[in-house]
């Protein structure tokens, strides 16, 4: 399967009276201004999700473990405990509030994970890979078919390594440099990378196979539908084989750095993986799965 030939996100009617009744049932993907690339406080994200019906909610602010020194990653933390008891506070009995946070790199500094995991009882972590460690902005990649496939072999076997490391709750956007390598385009608007995605199929499913043993969630990341992918993050083949290995737990987030981004494309989302013939995702509350029917 080529990158680009994606799976088209139609929604059913189900899919549609989701959208339309403002169905949202979670949204555990989002950034406020805690993280260094966010725009709103944290009050200002909630708000907007309680505005829209979700009952689950968690704000994930970045902890970028590599650079963590360079932004005050460490006053971020020491005002997210204190945000997430207002917001859970203000909204009792609307929405269910979670604290959050989205831990990237984490092996780039493990000791330093470790102390901030032990020092913040959150109840939900997310896991990611942002970058590699020779492409440290992957939406810099130079255009040689060369230097995407390294970065994808690269971005592959640090996710692997991510999965067995195993101390968070879900593992996030799964296909997170595809929504930039399908933004290379060539003059004609033809794509320059064309890999065929059966190259890292076997690498995949041993990042699948060790979240699945290790209990960790597979979170289905909506952002990819509207920043240039066209679909989630992962697509559908990758959420419908977690299946296939015996995984059930599924997470969903916008990824929202923007209030008027919370909550984007998961009814599509939703759709997608009861396609996939899920019947509940989860979030988690104590780092604990809690499952909710779709």
């Amino acid at each position: 399967m080529c990158i680009f030939a994606g799976q088209a996100i139609y929604l059913s009617e189900r899919g549609r009276d989701i959208l339309n009744k403002g169905l949202i049932p979670a949204d555990c993907h989002t950034h406020s201004l805690l993280s260094h690339d966010g725009h709103f406080e944290p009050m200002t994200m909630a708000a907007r999700a309680c505005g829209l019906g979700i009952k689950h909610f968690a704000i994930t602010d970045h902890i970028e473990i590599e650079k963590f020194d360079k932004w005050d990653f460490a006053g971020a933390l020491e005002k997210s405990f204190a945000a997430y008891a207002e917001i859970k506070e203000r909204f009792a009995g609307k929405m269910n509030v979670y604290y959050g946070a989205e831990l990237g790199q984490p092996l780039y500094d493990p000791a330093r994970a470790e102390e901030i995991l032990a020092r913040y009882d959150f109840d939900f972590v997310l896991g990611s890979q942002h970058r590699t460690r020779t492409y440290p902005y992957l939406d810099k990649i130079p255009d040689t078919p060369e230097d995407r496939r390294r970065c994808l072999d690269e971005y592959f076997e640090e996710e692997l390594a991510l999965a067995e490391y195993g101390r968070f709750c879900a593992l996030s956007h799964l296909t997170f440099p595809l929504r930039f390598l399908a933004l290379h385009e060539g003059a004609q608007g033809k794509p320059l990378f064309t890999e065929d995605m059966a190259r890292y199929r076997t690498v995949i499913d041993k990042i699948l196979e060790t979240i699945i043993s290790k209990d960790i969630a597979l979170e289905v990341n909506s952002s990819g539908i509207r920043k240039g992918l066209g679909v989630p993050m992962p697509s559908a083949e990758y959420v419908s084989r977690y299946r296939e290995l015996s995984g059930r737990m599924i997470t969903v987030g916008s990824d929202a750095h923007y209030e008027c981004d919370i909550g984007a494309d998961i009814p599509a989302c939703i759709e997608m993986i009861r396609g996939a013939g899920f019947s509940q995702i989860c979030v988690f509350s104590k780092k604990e799965p809690v499952f909710i029917d779709i």
